[in-house]
């Protein structure tokens, strides 16, 4: 059969590798037996039977048999005179380091450069080992070619050890970069115990760091060169995905990086099918040149977060917050519906936000201003009752519905928090948080989370260059709307899944109620106290319907008890059909097999990285958590177990 696949494939010559097969649990019969008799001809023991034996009968005391290892075929890197290595030095370098690892042995270069390899046995001064290879550049074919090889030790004690000096930190780069390339955020420390497991090798945590770089360096290329590559990437942006927003911005004259936007044409025509509300926030990147990653992010009608934009700057800054804002308003403005922006206290936010969207409605991230106002009350000054005293009441007031319950529970606050919360309130404009006074729609949202949602969602590239960074983003943010739509796709219900169940909810909740008719579209709901529900105005006196957008219970009952359908009272954005049409335009891929074969890839000139100082230290990976912040635990909804969730529950139920 060999012979007849060579006649049809045309080859010339076939490497043919023969294993012992006796030791193989595959193999028995004659071929085994017969090698036991001939080692008994010679006089030889063979007492494979003996020791089969002996580990069935010794229970936990018998010899523990090896474990298959990833690095059992490096034995045959080496192997005769005339091997070709496609890679040249280097790929013939870091196989070599392999087979001695495999092998048990230490080496010394006798000569090494671009063209020629020479290397001996570490023993060959102390026991004149005889054991050598020269591999030099076929110049017609450029591999790199074993010219002479005597593969025979003639030095004693040669066993496979965990460690081993040939174990270098480009050999622990070649053997991650695939793991490198699949997750980013490996640390040095699951690389030590992946070798230990998989290769039965121990490496140190510098090999394992500085591995790592490399493997880093190998698949996402220089830091510095990607900044060029931007020039590129913004032209491929535009050519591959019509209708995108894509701005490279640098410093005149020297042609130095300064900012780069980007808004994909597929969120750009989604968008106006999701709920009118943006989500702005900043969060620091950790290459080599740092700077800050911008972003804008919208709601879905199933409550989930919808990235419509981001950049790259190189800090946080009132510039740099109007340049990002004035090409989010270039996207907004044509679709002629005002939203509303969520965000924290940053000053050069909010006087951009002034300058560029004046009038529109903007909202205080609730959490932030509740963690500001807990550092001004540390549990060891003031005690643990005293700040959640004040807690209490301020979030009573930014909950509030009606101005009067605002101002009760204000006055209590102030009278509580004293000179503190004074201090607090005077520079803090009740119109951008408290429900009774905020100027616009917040659709029941109190807080920047759908903001902070989508920096921990990207965290996993802030450490990658640049480019990598965005187009990391880029196909992250493809996948997703992919299989949103295809998972919209198999939905029944009129209301996204989220609001279905809500909505039916509300229902329930409201069976009992009775309901009396005022006029044709007004209705008296008596619940543990009477409201007043006007369903053309699509008001209800408990204000909820009005702060949510949505139904409330009494609206509910009141539509039920009029006998129309409760979906016409339902904003469009949670609706099915809306969902499915935000996902329709597609992000599509962009290809790099092209890249700097075009005449304008990057002839436009050198886009140099910003300038950027290290700070003293080691540098910070993790954000410094603001006073009083916590992380709040994961709580299983399948087992009500905290510490995993629903996906990963392993709990019988």
């Amino acid at each position: 059969m060999m012979r007849t696949f060579l006649f049809v494939s045309n080859e010339k010559s076939v490497d043919i590798l023969v294993k012992d097969l006796c030791g193989s649990s595959e193999y028995s019969g004659d071929f085994c037996v017969n090698k036991e008799l001939i080692a008994c001809e010679k006089g030889e023991s063979s007492c494979s039977s003996t020791v089969e034996d002996r580990n069935e009968f010794l229970g936990r005391s018998k010899r523990a048999s090896a474990k298959p290892l990833l690095s059992n075929e490096w034995e045959t890197y080496i192997h005769h005179v005339g091997q070709k290595f496609d890679g040249g030095a280097e790929e013939f370098r870091l196989k070599l380091c392999k087979y001695a690892l495999e092998v048990g042995f230490n080496f010394l270069y006798a000569g090494n450069d671009k063209k020629r390899v020479v290397a001996i046995c570490s023993n060959k001064k102390l026991e004149g080992c005889s054991w050598r290879v020269y591999a030099s550049r076929c110049e017609a074919t450029g591999y790199f070619v074993i010219r002479t090889l005597n593969n025979v030790h003639t030095c004693v004690g040669r066993i496979r050890e965990s460690k081993s000096k040939m174990m270098k930190s480009r050999v622990v780069s070649s053997l991650i970069v695939d793991r490198i390339r699949a997750k980013p955020e490996l640390k040095p420390v699951e690389i030590i115990h992946e070798f230990k497991d998989y290769y039965g090798i121990d490496i140190s945590y510098y090999h394992a760091w500085f591995g790592k770089e490399l493997a880093k360096l190998n698949v996402h290329g220089d830091e510095s060169k990607s900044f060029n590559e931007l020039v590129w990437y913004a032209d491929a942006v535009k050519e591959t995905n019509p209708g995108s927003l894509c701005t490279l911005e640098c410093e005149a004259g020297i042609n130095r990086f300064r900012r780069f936007f980007v808004s994909f044409g597929g969120c750009i025509a989604g968008f106006q099918y999701c709920i009118p509300l943006l989500f702005v926030d900043a969060t620091f990147l950790k290459s080599k040149y740092k700077g800050q990653l911008l972003c804008a992010s919208g709601k879905n009608g199933n409550q989930g977060f919808y990235p419509l934009a981001f950049g790259v700057v190189d800090s946080e800054t009132e510039e740099n917050w109007t340049w990002f804002l004035q090409h989010l308003a270039s996207i907004l403005l044509p679709m002629g519906r005002v939203v509303t922006f969520f965000s924290n206290r940053n000053q050069g936010l909010l006087n951009a936000m002034g300058f560029v969207f004046p009038g529109w409605p903007h909202s205080y991230c609730y959490y932030h201003l509740k963690q500001n106002l807990i550092s001004k009350y540390p549990k060891s000054g003031y005690g643990k009752s005293l700040q959640d005293r004040v807690i209490n009441l301020f979030s009573r007031c930014a909950y509030a519905v009606t101005e009067e319950e605002f101002t009760v529970a204000m006055e209590e606050l102030v009278i509580v928090g004293s000179s503190k919360v004074k201090t607090f309130i005077s520079d803090l404009s009740r119109d951008h948080y408290a429900n009774a006074y905020f100027k616009g729609m917040r659709y029941g949202e109190m807080a920047n989370s759908l903001a902070e949602s989508f920096n921990n969602w990207v965290g996993v590239f802030r450490d990658l260059p640049v480019l990598p960074l965005i187009e990391g983003i880029r196909q992250k943010l493809m996948v997703l709307n992919s299989q949103r739509l295809i998972e919209a796709e198999k939905w029944t219900t009129i209301l996204c899944p989220e609001m279905e169940t809500r909505l039916w909810e509300n229902a329930e909740a409201g069976r009992t109620w009775v309901v009396r008719r005022s006029s044709f579209t007004v209705f008296e709901v008596f619940a543990d106290y009477s409201v007043m529900v006007d369903l053309e105005q699509r008001t209800c006196s408990c204000r909820l319907w009005q702060i949510d957008g949505f139904p409330c219970t009494h609206a509910v009952a009141a539509i039920l008890a009029k006998k129309d359908s409760i979906y016409d009272y339902v904003e469009c954005y949670y609706r099915t059909d809306f969902f499915r049409k935000a996902y329709e335009s597609p992000i599509f891929p962009i290809p790099d097999i092209g890249k700097g074969l075009g005449s304008n890839s990057f002839a436009a000139g050198v886009v140099l990285p910003p300038i950027t100082k290290r700070p003293a230290g080691r540098p910070p990976t993790k954000r410094i958590k603001a006073f009083g912040e916590f992380k709040r635990p994961l709580k299983c909804s399948r087992c009500s177990v905290t510490g995993h969730n629903r996906k990963t529950c392993k709990a019988v139920i």
